[in-house]
């Protein structure tokens, strides 16, 4: 039992961790963006259909470094509640509570499926 409660609580750290990271990263890049030479509230005056692999794309054929920084921690900020989940489901099986491990990885798949249909 000890041992699960350490798993949790190891959890609990990395996800605490991976959302200051996420900060930094979007903290940085939007410092960046305002350092740089380009105005970073001129994407925002028109709208414009880009996807995110576009948009990234043409961060990096301009080079604006701190839109890609802030990319960067929005993507690591939106990747820890997968995280988390598979980490549960790996919880579980430990447990050896199938229904609930089942029940995670289906919610898992979800996840996945929901994040690469919106791309």
């Amino acid at each position: 039992m000890d041992d699960i409660v350490s798993m949790e609580v190891r959890i609990a750290k990395f996800l605490r961790a991976g959302v200051v990271v996420s900060g930094i990263f979007i903290t940085i890049g939007w410092l960046w963006s305002f350092k740089s030479d380009y105005d970073p509230f001129a994407p925002l005056q028109s709208y414009s259909p880009l996807s995110l692999m576009d948009s990234l794309e043409v961060s990096f054929m301009l080079k604006y470094w701190g839109r890609i920084v802030s990319y960067i921690g929005l993507i690591i900020l939106i990747s820890l509640p997968v995280l988390r989940v598979f980490l549960s489901v790996i919880l579980f099986i430990k447990q050896k509570e199938k229904t609930m491990a089942l029940i995670g990885a289906i919610v898992l798949i979800g996840l996945i499926l929901s994040f690469s249909l919106g791309v």
